[in-house]
C-alpha cells in the first residue's frame, strides 16, 4: 500500500503551515487512510529510519520502499495521483 508519512513537531510553526497548505488538502483528495502524521520529536527512531533531519518533511512509501523523501513544497495533485496508483 502506498502511504505518505508527514514528519512534524508540535512546536514547529512551519509544520503547522505545511499541514494546512499541503496535508489537509491532500487528505481531502485521497482520504486520511494513506497519510500518517509522525511527531519526529516523540518518535525520533522513525525519523532516523527515514533520515529526517529537517522539519517538516514527507516520505512517500510503496510498501517498505521509499519513493520520495523531501522537505519543502509538494505538488498535491501529483502526490495524490501517485498515492492512488496512477
Amino acid at each position: 500500500m502506498r502511504k505518505l508519512l508527514f514528519f512534524h513537531a508540535s512546536w514547529c510553526s512551519p509544520c503547522r503551515f505545511y499541514e494546512k497548505q499541503f496535508i489537509v488538502p491532500l487528505e481531502a483528495i485521497v482520504g486520511a487512510g494513506q497519510i500518517e502524521r509522525v511527531d519526529a520529536w516523540k518518535h525520533p527512531q522513525r525519523a532516523d529510519k527515514y533520515h529526517i533531519d529537517k522539519l517538516p518533511a514527507v516520505v512517500l512509501l510503496d510498501g517498505e520502499t521509499v519513493y520520495m523523501n523531501r522537505t519543502g513544497a509538494i505538488d498535491i495533485n501529483k502526490v495524490a495521483r501517485w498515492l492512488k496508483g496512477a
